[in-house]
């Protein structure tokens, strides 16, 4: 009888162990699915303002639009070369918004002095019928690069939008400065 009282002691403590290991699992796997759905929800995301940002472009005459939450680089043709452009280290500032304008050249020369007018704002409305709301500029310029390929990196300072409301950074009008 105590044999018998043992071995069903034991059997219940080691279902009991086992529903809690199990438990433990589910605790674990569903804390990787709700970190993966975050992950999947930011790369939705990205994926968005990526779209959004290709379809800008494709629509300018002038200039390359960048978009904050694409967190990928534009191609523009400009009278200095075909240069990259992305935005980075975009924080909030007392004033609104800072960030880096980063310009790489994609020829073997270094980039020569220029200067460049930035655009900034916020779009509403659809990628295909939009408008550009509260847009502010200013002139910025780049010393002549001794390497090649060169990156040039431009602090930026945007007043008056938050990095949250911060819609576009528009970037045209490079020109070559003459010595």
């Amino acid at each position: 009888m105590a044999k018998r009282y043992m071995k069903l002691l034991m059997v219940g403590s080691l279902l009991s162990l086992t529903a809690c290991a199990q438990q433990s699992d589910v605790r674990q796997m569903h804390n990787e699915v709700k970190t993966l759905n975050h992950e999947m929800t930011k790369l939705t995301e990205q994926t968005v303002k990526l779209t959004q940002q290709n379809a800008l472009n494709k629509r300018s005459t002038s200039g390359v639009y960048l978009l904050p939450g694409a967190k990928t680089p534009a191609r523009l043709n400009s009278q200095i070369g075909m240069l990259g452009m992305s935005l980075q280290d975009i924080t909030a500032d007392a004033n609104g918004t800072r960030a880096t304008l980063k310009i790489s050249g994609e020829s073997n020369e270094p980039l020569p002095a220029f200067t460049a007018t930035v655009e900034w704002g916020q779009i509403q409305g659809t990628t295909e019928s939009f408008q550009e709301v509260n847009v502010q500029n200013t002139l910025v310029s780049a010393p002549a690069s001794t390497l090649a390929p060169s990156d040039v990196l431009i602090p930026l300072n945007l007043p008056g939008i938050t990095p949250e409301m911060l819609g576009f950074v528009r970037i045209h009008d490079i020109q070559p400065l003459t010595p």
